[in-house]
This record gives C-alpha cells, structure tokens and sequence, in this order.
C-alpha cells in the first residue's frame, strides 16, 4: 500500500494548531483537545523523576485528551509559550518568570498532532536555559 503521510504543515498552521491546543489544555476542553489529536498519538514526558510526569508513555486519542484535560490548567496556568527550533523541529517552549520550565515537540500528520514529548526534567532544562543565554 501507500506509505502513511507524515507531512510538516507550514509554520503558521503549524502555530495555529499547536495555540489552538494548548488552549484547550489550558482549559481543560476535552472535545476540543480531542479534535486535534490523531486517534494513535503518544504522548511521551521525560521528568528525569525529578518532577512529576507520566512515568510511561500514554496512549490514544481519549487517553491523552483526559491526561491533558485533568492537568492542564494545573500545568499551563500562568506560563507563557514562544516556539523555537529543537533538534530540528519546532517546539513550543514554557516559560515562568523568566526560566525554561518545559520544551514540548509536536509531531504533526495530516493536520494532527500524531506524537508528543515533554521535556521537563530540571537537568535537560538547565542545558536549554543556557541554550538561550539565561543561566
């Protein structure tokens, strides 16, 4: 058969899509985080067991809507978002009075978001804050 599209969408749908969700998990919008999730996508956290994430990757559409939707306005209440190049892709990035608190990659398919990680493990954000000249 054909091989799967896996397609990078211009950066400005890639912005639109990627606010337009952490909106929803801002506020805890389950149908709307829903719609923008492939029925397959993972959602991987790397806390480096330092703070707290998923300690196993989550699966589907429903679970990862609910996982965001429970702990959005937890974790997304008073950050500020910028995107940035990461390991070549676009990224949203989490910031909290001046300093990195989490890089999140996006990787999109046929206008869904099919994969994400979520760095947040203090040491990996310690490289990135030197990264952007703040330590």
């Amino acid at each position: 058969g054909e091989p799967e599209s896996r397609f990078e969408p211009a950066p400005e749908r890639w912005q639109e899509l990627v606010t337009s969700f952490l909106t929803a998990a801002r506020d805890g919008d389950l149908a709307r985080l829903e719609r923008h999730l492939a029925a397959d996508v993972v959602w991987w956290s790397d806390g480096g067991g330092k703070v707290t994430a998923a300690l196993r990757p989550i699966l589907g559409r429903a679970k990862v809507a609910r996982f965001l939707a429970g702990g959005g306005p937890r974790f997304t209440g008073g950050l500020r978002f910028t995107t940035a190049e990461v390991n070549g892709g676009t990224a949203m990035v989490a910031w909290s009075e001046g300093t990195v608190v989490g890089v999140i990659v996006f990787e999109l398919g046929d206008g869904l978001i099919t994969q994400v990680r979520a760095v947040v493990n203090p040491e990996k954000l310690e490289y990135v804050n030197r990264q952007f000249g703040l330590t």
